[in-house]
């Protein structure tokens, strides 16, 4: 499967790692194509970049692994055309940094990231996917204390189904259905409490998991 990557920091060449390792082709979509040499020495032949355009085109899905307020205009400089008929995973989070640390949350009920991303790609169908944990353990992610669950979201019952076997490919045991795109919000301020928790005790490889009795 061909894999085009919307983005270039470090959540983008994480789970192009997770890809990779997969045996998937990834091709890493950047507005610098300079800054990414290590990765593609790292990621070998099945790793590329290119243009977020070049990327868009490129996959059969695509991540969207930007940070929010750049999100919008990469997906117009990718062009809206390419991401027609395409599964979507979208792993990110409204964060506000204008006011440095800790950043503020930035949507509100209704419309939340994954529900303006699945607007603007009216066509795509849209997976709200690994938001809720740290890119470190995005790939094999084992805790000393178990196996953390991750939350997706999404309108499509068939892509949802592609990403959760995505995600076991990845190492992940506990996938857990949330619901249609709208229960993004829900998903979005998930994450917010990974982060509020991690300025709060300095600790950045927690997660979380839901126990049933």
């Amino acid at each position: 499967m061909k894999v085009g990557i919307i983005g270039s920091g470090i959540v983008a060449k994480q789970i192009s790692i997770g890809f990779i390792n997969s045996g998937h082709q990834v091709k890493l979509g950047t507005r610098d194509i300079n800054k990414l040499y290590e990765w593609q020495k790292t990621a070998g032949s099945n790793g590329s970049v290119g243009s977020f355009s070049d990327a868009a085109s490129f996959g059969d899905i695509i991540v969207i692994a930007t940070l929010w307020t750049g999100t919008e205009n990469a997906l117009k400089l990718a062009g809206l055309e390419n991401f027609k008929s395409k599964i979507v995973i979208d792993i990110t989070n409204p964060l506000d940094f204008s006011n440095g640390m800790t950043p503020k949350f930035s949507v509100t009920y209704g419309n939340s990231a994954g529900e303006q991303i699945q607007k603007w790609l009216k066509d795509s169908k849209v997976v709200k996917a690994f938001n809720t944990v740290s890119s470190s353990i995005m790939i094999n992610p084992k805790l000393d204390q178990g196996d953390p669950d991750l939350l997706i979201a999404g309108n499509d019952g068939d892509a949802k189904k592609l990403v959760t076997e995505i995600a076991e490919s990845f190492g992940w045991q506990n996938i857990i259905d949330m619901g249609e795109i709208k229960q993004s919000f829900w998903l979005e301020t998930f994450a917010m409490l990974w982060i509020e928790f991690g300025f709060k005790y300095n600790h950045w490889t927690h997660a979380f998991k839901l126990l049933y009795k």
